[in-house]
């Protein structure tokens, strides 16, 4: 193996020069790959020039995972993803989505990703401060929209999306403290995962660990349930 001066993006590990084929480690796509990390990550040239909401799509559509807590920190390990920014309000629901998919619960079927990443790509930044709506939030309630097929004329799937939106703010308002993107998509998570399980008995494994502290200047640290010292830093 003949080192490099690169750097896996993934673990920081040395990458090694090499003329193979391998899987990507984001999306799973099969490229030539001419740099190896020796802990087995790929990243293929698409996800590579990928902007943020091409990352969330390729990772979701792609993955295998079936549970949404570890696509999710798949999609925020991606140098696209800034610590904090409007990528985060479009995650939750193309995450939840590709896990059904991959549990067999329901399919995903052709455009839903998009579709779900659509519905939540125009919410501005800082919009949690400045008019008291979280994306994040409105993602669980865009999910559960296009699980329930609601519409503005239709009664329960209506209220549901609207139940799921306000369970979710509540929880990020709870959690507290100035602004962590990563926070609030992990607490709509955990409020998406549950609110499926009991009002659309649809259930999820769910795992959420924080692996961006360090990256964060803001971090509540203690304050924040998600917080282990000595995670990841830069």
């Amino acid at each position: 193996m003949v080192p490099s001066s690169y750097l896996c993006i993934l673990c920081d590990a040395e990458l090694f020069q090499t003329d193979t084929v391998a899987a990507c480690s984001f999306c799973g796509q099969e490229t030539r790959a001419e740099y190896l990390c020796p802990n087995g990550h790929h990243v293929c040239e698409d996800c590579q020039l990928a902007n943020p909401v091409q990352a969330i799509e390729r990772i979701c559509a792609g993955t295998r995972e079936t549970d949404p807590g570890v696509i999710v920190n798949l999609v925020l390990k991606h140098p696209a993803m800034v610590m904090h920014g409007p990528a985060h309000h479009v995650l939750v629901a193309p995450a939840v989505l590709a896990a059904l998919s991959n549990s067999g619960q329901r399919p995903l079927k052709p455009g839903r990703l998009a579709s779900a990443i659509e519905r939540t790509s125009d919410i501005p930044f800082a919009v949690c401060g400045t008019r008291g709506e979280c994306g994040a939030a409105v993602s669980v309630g865009a999910l559960v929209s296009i699980l329930t097929g609601a519409s503005y004329l239709k009664d329960r799937e209506r209220a549901l999306a609207l139940q799921a939106t306000a369970e979710a703010l509540q929880a990020i308002a709870d959690g507290g403290g100035p602004r962590c993107c990563k926070q609030s998509v992990y607490l709509a998570l955990e409020t998406a995962v549950a609110f499926l399980r009991y009002e659309l008995d649809l259930n999820l494994p769910l795992t959420i660990r924080c692996e961006f502290s360090g990256r964060n200047e803001e971090c509540k640290k203690e304050r924040c349930q998600y917080y282990e010292p000595g995670e990841y830093t830069d």
